[in-house]
């Protein structure tokens, strides 16, 4: 997808059951169950589908929606299924800033440009619980063979716990609580997304970051900016950049429509020039990646402990695309 930009927002999960299936980012399946390569949407022609490894969780659903959050492998190499969900393009285009003196921003090199994100434009709330599976379905019919309408993220992995308990996605209706189990999955995204802003805000320009450099107030990040482990993925917006300044470059061919008015520009930093919104546009993807497990003290109803050990450290990691309309 060359002519795409994606934006990986990560969370990991392995799909496991009585047989473990997945794909690394090549499409080679991992496992054993042969049900095709779960793919992403498609993106039209101009548009650009962004990855970015930097926002990466993993999470614990419970019947009363209570989760745990930590941290987790970045290196979006497996996933299971994937999920389209829209959202307004208003909610990330303001959010991403980068300040440079030169006339040569559509270079790919960035070495002399600062990187910002303005806290007043990260989103405090997403609907991922609106997310519909597109591909890698648990079940795609019922047990009478008719077509599922329901393919919600929430209904999907309700299934998946099912199937992971009972060897058959059929089994969901078995839950006297499925509706408990529905409301847990929702809750759990919308925290991931809370543990998002999270993020977002510390590295923003009134984030605490020791990465960070300038002014109290009108932080931003260098390209050189690395976590501890020496990954610079840490540094969202200059992911982006990256990314958009290769494939599509044409946009940043008008700078003025792209220029920080006032008094925005002088919030996020009055000591230069030259701030630019980076060129979303309606039509492009933002993928993040979410990896949900069951609820710590979810049994197997085997009894056995290696049973209920089976069934609690299971994983299913989910593509969710942030389509922007």
């Amino acid at each position: 997808m060359s002519d795409y930009f994606c934006i990986f927002y990560s969370i990991e999960i392995i799909y496991k059951m009585s047989v473990v299936s997945g794909y690394d980012a090549s499409g080679a399946e991992i496992g054993g169950l042969s049900v095709g390569k779960p793919l992403t949407p498609a993106v039209a022609a101009g548009k650009v589908q962004m990855s970015l490894l930097a926002l990466n969780k993993l999470v614990n659903i419970g019947a009363v929606g209570i989760i745990s959050s930590g941290s987790y492998d970045i290196s979006f190499n497996k996933w299971d299924a994937v999920a389209n969900c829209d959202i307004s393009l208003n909610s990330f285009r303001d959010m991403f800033v980068i300040q440079t003196d030169g006339d040569d921003i559509n270079d790919a090199s960035d070495n002399d440009i600062k990187f910002y994100i303005d806290p007043s434009g990260i989103p405090l709330t997403l609907s991922l619980n609106n997310s519909v599976v597109y591909s890698g379905k648990v079940a795609e019919v019922d047990a009478l063979n008719q077509t599922l309408a329901d393919q919600s993220l929430s209904k999907d992995y309700v299934r998946h716990l099912a199937d992971i308990l009972f060897n058959t996605p059929y089994g969901a209706d078995l839950f006297i609580n499925e509706g408990e189990l529905l409301t847990s999955v929702n809750t759990a995204l919308t925290q991931i997304w809370s543990s998002c802003v999270t993020d977002l805000q510390s590295i923003s320009t009134t984030g605490t970051n020791t990465n960070l450099t300038g002014n109290l107030g009108h932080k931003y990040l260098l390209a050189t900016a690395v976590d501890a482990s020496g990954n610079n993925s840490l540094n969202i917006c200059r992911e982006l950049y990256k990314r958009l300044a290769g494939s599509v470059p044409e946009r940043f061919a008008n700078l003025t429509s792209l220029k920080v008015g006032d008094p925005q520009s002088g919030i996020i930093d009055p000591s230069f020039n030259n701030l630019y919104y980076l060129p979303l546009e309606a039509g492009d993807q933002i993928l993040m990646r979410v990896v949900l497990m069951p609820s710590p003290s979810q049994n197997s109803f085997a009894g056995t402990p290696s049973e209920n050990t089976r069934v609690q450290s299971d994983t299913r990691a989910y593509i969710i695309a942030l389509r922007l309309t």
